[in-house]
């Protein structure tokens, strides 16, 4: 009997362990489909809200730089059958053989043009399937830095999905204007791609590291060329995923630097891929003295290195004032700059103060450290210490940059240290939803300035008035404007306008050819100032000599200043660049019939009537 009971007793009791074991199975289930839940959730909010700002985007039209490696690209534009041009040769040679030497050193970013190539074989000239691709892997690119930031940052303190510092980092990555350019440019995808293949090969090592499977260092390596093939930034990853591996997981440094072998010997390959391509190509690896793609030609040593400190000290001012923005920051936009100069001074002075913190917190894995890392190293090398690049900064060198800003800011935030910002970030939210609120205001409102190329222009014509490219550029607009215009009062409105803006450009730099050709038109055939006109195409002429329509033009402005010889000589100059030119061969002809060689006269009218016929055919 006592056995009995005492079998019973016991039997209840496995049974209360059972249903409790049970329960515990239940909830932790429970927990985890909870965990899942919550995970798409997030990731469903970060895709939203990438839509959300950046979805109007997608009804502009092509802008800028989208002639180069989409329009006006006869690689792009042969479709699927153009990928393995694109490939073979430098990036620009698709578009124009005069831009393969205007930047030294070339570029090879075959990967973004051959998606451009796809694109355009199945839906033709359609930037808005272009501009919804690049929002779409926007987004994915902010997924996957909330996903890396997640199993980067397991060690700090978990609180609700909305405080943590992960999501508050990608939500301020996503919402950050300084993007706009990057995202609303359809030719900026070379950058997107850049960190999101990064960002992959992040991943994939991370997983080799913590699996030993060869399968993932394999997969990193791969996606780390497709990274270097968008754009040579992804180069600085390098020294970046170490860092990461070192601040925040026990991976030894022997392993890691182990791992990194196949990605040093992915650089080299892609180095000597990129060499042979260029040499082939015929492209200049002198540095140009051209200002217009070296901001730097004009400067000496001490201005060039005083005005760099001071770009420097720019990008820090527009991460946490992101205004005014433009797509130009040519010359002059930034003036020269001298030691002498406060904003030089103070700027070198923050950067000091930057790189005294990064290494002093080193050792000690301090979290300051790693994002003032991660801020420098992507920016060291658009920031044209080591060589040109071009201009002197854009909006987009700091795309990557400022994944170390927004994760400062972050962290500010969620663990409110001690001191000054524990006062300003006490109640976190009421920091961040003005913030995010002017940031979003601010990127929807700076995307509808790239709905076109006039657009953009005209708008930042106003910010970058100091600028020879803005108002070249804008001035180009207005005569092109006076030329289609029917009504004369409006033309001669147009006309005024591109005078004034190209007279802007020509002060600032009198070497451009587009613009010594339009105040040369316009004195001529507006203003009737023949002098001004001869001067101004004879520059534009000289400036390039291909071009036929200088020819044309100046021919023209000789005739009509009665300097029939000089006419003559200029005609018969652009029909060698040109041969079948009928405005050219018409020009002369008539020039001939002027001063009474009927006969050669008739030879160029009988020439141009061939001409004719045969176009007509």
């Amino acid at each position: 009997m006592q056995n009995n009971k005492a079998n019973k007793k016991n039997s209840k009791k496995f049974q209360s362990k059972g249903k409790a074991t049970k329960e515990v199975a239940f909830r932790e289930i429970k927990a985890e489909k909870n965990t899942t839940i919550n995970k798409f959730y997030l990731y469903g909010i970060i895709i939203l809200f990438s839509f959300i700002l950046y979805g109007t985007t997608i009804s502009y039209d092509y802008a800028l730089d989208d002639a180069i490696v989409i329009t006006e690209n006869k690689f792009t534009q042969k479709g699927i059958d153009g990928i393995k041009d694109i490939f073979s040769y430098d990036s620009f040679k698709g578009n124009n053989e005069n831009l393969l030497n205007a930047v030294s050193g070339g570029r090879y970013r075959p990967l973004s043009i051959a998606t451009f190539a796809v694109e355009y074989e199945f839906f033709g000239k359609n930037p808005h399937i272009s501009h919804f691709i690049n929002v779409l892997l926007y987004s994915l690119t902010c997924l996957l830095i909330f996903i890396l930031f997640s199993k980067l940052l397991e060690k700090f303190p978990r609180q609700k999905w909305y405080s943590t510092i992960p999501f508050i980092a990608t939500i301020l990555f996503i919402a950050h204007p300084i993007h706009t350019e990057v995202v609303a440019n359809i030719k900026s995808r070379d950058e997107i791609f850049s960190l999101l293949f990064s960002l992959l090969t992040f991943w994939f090592l991370w997983k080799y590291l913590d699996t030993k499977k060869i399968i993932h260092l394999l997969f990193s390596s791969f996606l780390f060329f497709l990274a270097l093939i968008s754009k040579e930034i992804a180069v600085v990853f390098i020294v970046i995923f170490p860092l990461s591996f070192y601040f925040f997981t026990n991976h030894s440094l022997k392993k890691t630097i182990f791992s990194l072998i196949p990605l040093f010997i992915i650089i080299i390959v892609f180095i000597i891929l990129r060499q042979m391509i260029i040499s082939k190509t015929g492209t200049s690896i002198v540095n140009t003295r051209d200002i217009m793609n070296n901001s730097f030609g004009a400067m000496n040593f001490s201005q060039k290195y005083a005005t760099i400190a001071y770009t420097l000290g720019l990008y820090v001012k527009l991460l946490f004032y992101p205004h005014p923005l433009t797509w130009d920051y040519y010359p002059y936009h930034i003036s020269i700059m001298e030691w002498s100069n406060f904003a030089v001074l103070f700027s070198l002075l923050i950067y000091l103060i930057l790189l005294f913190f990064a290494f002093k917190g080193l050792k000690s894995k301090n979290f300051f450290s790693y994002c003032i890392f991660l801020y420098l190293i992507p920016l060291s090398l658009t920031s044209n210490i080591v060589f040109p690049v071009g201009a002197f900064m854009c909006e987009r060198f700091l795309y990557a940059a400022s994944l170390g800003f927004t994760l400062i800011i972050a962290y500010l935030m969620v663990v409110k240290p001690n001191n000054f910002f524990k006062i300003v970030f006490s109640m976190p939210y009421l920091f961040l939803v003005p913030v995010l609120f002017l940031y979003s205001f601010k990127t929807i409102t700076r995307n509808q300035a790239w709905k076109n190329s006039a657009v953009l222009i005209e708008t930042d014509v106003i910010t970058s008035f100091k600028s020879a490219k803005s108002n070249a550029s804008y001035g180009n607009d207005l005569y092109n404007k006076a030329e289609k215009c029917k009504d004369a009062n409006e033309k001669a409105k147009f006309y005024e306008l591109a005078l004034q803006y190209c007279d802007n450009a020509f002060k600032i730099n009198p070497n451009i050819q587009n613009v010594n050709f339009i105040l040369g038109t316009i004195y001529g055939r507006y203003k009737n100032d023949l002098n001004k006109s001869i001067y101004y195409l004879n520059n534009a002429m000289n400036l390039d000599l291909n071009n036929f329509e200088s020819y044309n033009n100046l021919g023209t402005a000789y005739g009509m200043a009665k300097q029939y010889d000089k006419a003559i000589e200029t005609f018969e100059r652009g029909l060698k660049i040109s041969p079948e030119n009928i405005s050219i061969m018409s020009n002369l002809a008539l020039t001939y019939q002027i001063v009474g060689k009927t006969d050669k006269a008739e030879e160029y009218l009988k020439k141009s009537k061939e001409i004719q016929g045969k176009q007509k055919k």
